[in-house]
């Protein structure tokens, strides 16, 4: 495969972890009060689309002061439809639902929290735009936040001396910080990637050649290769090379360099400066020891574009993935207007200096230990340590202590990965919530584990976190691009957004609902069932938690003579969701699974 700089190497490494559809850029401008406020107590806000009520709940909440600590609905009574979330989400909420289907403009509907005290807030769709934020804003405001628990309106008018200023702009500044930290919106985030008719060709190209390699494809993509290396080179000639990384750190503020600080964990800053905060940030960071122990917490991608700034003087990539790296954020300069990426010629001496054969040797050695630690985690979920170290041992050819091997992957999840130890097994960490690793060993006891004979396939697990399209499950992107009409790149981010719903066990309802959100067409009785034996066909061809790595096929069929020992156990199509011994029992008697159906289970 072709490696591009710039915009095709930076949405290819995105891929596999990407579940962004393709959509308009649109904006809802709101204009919402308190009922029964005199004076109207408001504010005009503009909010992205294609977010959930749940996230429209949480922009109204900071907009007003209120605290998440109540219900609430969203009422449009025309309609005679409601969407109820809780502080706590459960299983009765109907908040999760697209806003985008219910908006109309110059249309109102109702807003409520806190059922008691019965805060009711209308809600005005003054307008659609076009509107190219991530996040929300308010533009305009009224009257002070709420204050919780007083009684409703009139309860609020007898403390009224106690509410606070409403702040605008520290408001818009949280707004914003909900998309820089990625916690809002949930999947909704959109993003116009192509500037030019050219760019979009030529990613469609990328993604055609590495699905279906063929030359007279590969030789149109080298041409539009040679004319993005050119353009990245015109860009590259304009700049002026940065000589220190202290000259990027005198364009922060002061407040950014004392959180860069900060995130660190260094001490002692307060005391400086902006100036000469920003001398001894660069001091710190270009620390030897320190410095080490930064790069070898890198992940491959992080240091493929690093090394790539510092070969070619400077590389194109996208905000998104600056942002998402503190080293790239902290050890370069970016030039967003341009999407540029360079790295100071004093961290570049620094890093050829500390880049010995033998600091490569063990920095190869673990980003190969990462992909191992990543691969099981995709296709067993949980595994007892001992097993780890024996696959390892296996592939590596080695003698590596159970012991050693747990010191390595405690190193690694400091690290900031999701994983954890626990009793002598290591697992996702969202196994650990009310013991479910337990469930996954018990549906795991009838299987030996998927152990590929090739090293490369084990890796590729890890490297991509995900299970890229093959002879089995091609089939698939063919639907969403002769079916469903998805082009590059919408086929291949939908091909891993579902691929990662149907391994976490997302029920039929919930995944025909994504597909839909993304806009697909599934409403006649043909087309229904079409999308329903693809998407079995599809789940079985997938590895899965459940069945230590195989697919469903495999413990079926007999794929593997290894893959189950015993009798083939047959588990249903996961288009009922596993229910839990904390779930509601669903024979509907409102008690917990564990105390009713599934008593002697």
């Amino acid at each position: 495969m072709i490696l591009i700089c710039g915009i095709g190497r930076s949405i290819w490494c995105c891929l596999p972890i990407w579940e962004r559809g393709l959509c308009e850029m649109t904006g809802y401008q709101l204009k919402i009060t308190i009922k029964n406020s005199h004076p109207p107590i408001w504010r005009r806000i503009i909010v992205p689309a294609h977010i959930s009520f749940y996230d429209l709940d949480d922009i109204i909440e900071k907009a007003f002061g209120w605290t998440h600590d109540h219900m609430f609905a969203f009422d449009f009574r025309d309609m005679e439809i409601d969407f109820v979330g809780s502080p706590m989400r459960n299983g009765d909420d109907t908040a999760d639902e697209c806003i985008d289907e219910w908006i109309e403009e110059g249309e109102s509907f109702l807003y409520t929290y806190d059922f008691g005290d019965d805060w009711q807030h209308t809600v005005k769709v003054e307008k659609i735009i076009e509107y190219d934020k991530r996040y929300p804003q308010v533009t305009k405001s009224k009257g002070p936040n709420m204050i919780e628990d007083c009684g409703g309106i009139w309860g609020f008018y007898d403390h009224m001396d106690e509410a606070e200023e409403f702040d605008m702009e520290a408001v818009n500044e949280e707004f914003r910080n909900w998309y820089l930290e990625e916690i809002y919106p949930d999947s909704y985030v959109q993003e116009d990637y192509f500037e030019t008719e050219d760019e979009e060709k030529m990613m469609k190209l990328l993604f055609s050649q590495m699905l279906n390699p063929d030359e007279n494809n590969k030789e149109e993509l080298e041409q539009f290769a040679e004319m993005f290396h050119k353009q990245e080179k015109d860009i590259r000639q304009s700049l002026p090379v940065i000589e220190s990384l202290e000259d990027v750190f005198v364009q922060y503020t002061k407040e950014d360099l004392k959180h860069i600080a900060q995130t660190y964990g260094f001490t002692g800053y307060n005391k400086f400066k902006k100036q000469e905060l920003a001398q001894w940030l660069k001091n710190h960071l270009l620390e030897t020891v320190f410095m080490k122990n930064q790069i070898m917490k890198l992940t491959e991608m992080e240091l493929d574009f690093f090394t790539s700034a510092i070969n070619e003087q400077g590389i194109s990539i996208t905000e998104d993935l600056i942002s998402e790296s503190l080293f790239l954020a902290t050890y370069g300069g970016f030039l967003p207007q341009k999407g540029f990426y360079q790295v100071p010629l004093d961290v570049q001496n620094k890093y050829k200096k500390i880049c010995t054969p033998e600091f490569q040797e063990q920095l190869d050695k673990r980003q190969r230990f990462q992909e191992y630690c990543n691969a099981a985690i995709f296709l067993y979920g949980v595994i007892p340590v001992e097993k780890f170290a024996e696959i390892y041992n296996g592939y590596e050819k080695t003698n590596v202590e159970s012991s050693e091997i747990t010191e390595w992957i405690e190193d690694y999840i400091r690290s900031g990965e999701p994983y954890i130890l626990k009793r002598g097994l290591f697992m996702d960490e969202n196994l650990e919530e009310q013991n479910l690793y337990q469930y996954v060993l018990k549906e795991q006891e009838p299987y030996t584990y998927y152990i590929p004979e090739k090293k490369e396939e084990f890796l590729e697990y890890g490297k991509y976190e995900c299970q890229r399209p093959d002879e089995k499950t091609e089939f698939f992107l063919t639907y969403l691009q002769k079916k469903q009409h998805k082009k590059a790149p919408e086929d291949l981010m939908l091909f891993y957004s579902i691929q990662e719903a149907i391994r976490m066990n997302a029920s039929a309802e919930e995944i025909l609902r994504e597909m839909i959100d993304c806009g697909c067409k599934i409403s006649s009785q043909k087309q229904v069932k079409e999308f329903s034996d693809t998407i079995r066909k599809y789940s079985s061809n997938l590895r899965k938690w459940d069945y230590k790595g195989h697919t469903r096929l495999e413990t079926l069929h007999g794929d593997d003579s290894n893959v189950i020992e015993g009798k083939t156990k047959i588990i249903a199509f996961p288009g009922e969701k596993k229910v839990y011994p904390n779930d509601p029992c669903p024979c509907g008697s409102g008690k917990k699974y564990k105390h009713c159906c599934g008593k002697n289970k």
